[in-house]
């Protein structure tokens, strides 16, 4: 719900002064179906894009799990008699390069790499921050010179939690 509140203030902050500028910025806002190893999880997704040139943006993203605690295997090595082995994805963020590949003026495909850090939570098994490089691609479909959808694929390669993999699907405004 917060990055729903902060998405539509910054549309709110980005409209009022975008109307004579080339589409430059790019905002947001969507949901994603993450594949952990161990586990599977639901979250918001909220994306900053700046276009260096048609070919070329940079992108920051927030990502806030939804789904409550999920049940894992036991770790190797410790003992899960006393509790039930469960984890959650908290919350992540990261920075990227993506290179886009103009189909139509109205669509876009594109590939990313970038770096990702994450927070999970976890009564057995590895918790807290992890880290790791991302790779992604997708599409954009623009309806009109301001509004469209993203559609992703993203692949996190972890350092000590493993791989994950992420679909997505976001409502973007150019400005």
């Amino acid at each position: 719900m917060k990055h729903l509140i902060l998405t539509t203030a910054l549309v709110a902050v980005f409209s009022a002064g975008a109307q004579a500028q080339d589409s430059r910025f790019t905002l947001s806002e969507g949901y994603a179906y993450q594949q952990f190893d161990e586990f599977n999880a639901h979250s918001t997704n909220g994306r900053l894009g700046y276009n260096l040139n048609e070919f070329i943006r940079l992108e920051a993203n927030a990502v806030s799990g939804l789904s409550g605690s999920s049940g894992i295997a036991c770790p190797v090595g410790e003992d899960c008699s006393a509790v039930e082995p469960r984890a959650r994805f908290r919350y992540g963020y990261g920075v990227s390069v993506a290179g886009a590949f103009p189909v139509s003026e109205h669509l876009s495909m594109f590939a990313r790499v970038g770096y990702d850090i994450a927070n999970f939570k976890a009564t057995a098994g590895p918790t807290g921050n992890d880290s790791g490089l991302a790779l992604g691609a997708g599409a954009d479909f623009y309806f009109n010179d301001a509004h469209g959808v993203r559609l992703e694929y993203s692949r996190t390669e972890f350092d000590d939690r493993g791989d994950a993999s992420s679909w997505g699907i976001s409502y973007v405004r150019r400005f």
